[in-house]
């Protein structure tokens, strides 16, 4: 089974009495919101090709997405987590992007990308109920997502990457 968390520290709990327990912690511990990206149905998507003879370009487009992404997580360090997956192997790309420590690039070859979304989205609601939006244009994706709690973000043919990053920014900065 592959490992959905790469990296990191487990957790440790550390017991206080309730009066402790600072009020900015608690108005602050929900506030992180994880998106759950489906990068290859994305890129496909927003700019509205795919088959082998785009490949290049599709990569090119792979690492725009992620870069964008970075860009957004660095922005908001201590509101947003993203998760991009894509299908399939690993990927050399020409252009290596640099990703903060609250954007993760994931692939998948054992199972499907839309398999891992789908557990990621379920290990956060067990987790506590934690905020998980999921942004694809795989209607099936989206809905399935949704059944398991996430909010899901339906990327259509037309929609721009600004936009969308926009869109994310301004409901995170509040």
């Amino acid at each position: 089974m592959q490992s959905l968390e790469s990296g990191g520290t487990p957790c440790q709990a550390v017991l206080r009495p309730a009066s402790q327990i600072s009020k900015t912690y608690l108005l602050n511990f929900h506030q992180v919101h994880l998106y759950c990206v489906d990068g290859s149905n994305v890129v496909r998507v927003l700019w509205g090709y795919g088959g082998p003879e785009f490949r290049a370009q599709e990569e090119s487009d792979c690492v725009t997405l992620v870069e964008s992404f970075g860009a957004l997580c660095r922005g908001l360090p201590d509101r947003l987590e993203a998760d991009i997956f894509f299908d399939g192997e690993g990927r050399r790309w020409p252009r290596a992007p640099q990703s903060p420590a609250n954007l993760r690039v994931r692939f998948a070859w054992e199972e499907t990308a839309d398999e891992l979304i789908l557990d990621l989205v379920r290990a956060r609601r067990w987790r506590g109920g934690e905020s998980v939006t999921v942004m694809t244009g795989d209607a099936q994706l989206g809905r399935r997502a949704r059944e398991e709690g996430a909010r899901w973000v339906n990327i259509r043919l037309g929609d721009s990457l600004e936009r969308i990053l926009h869109n994310i920014e301004t409901r995170l900065a509040r």
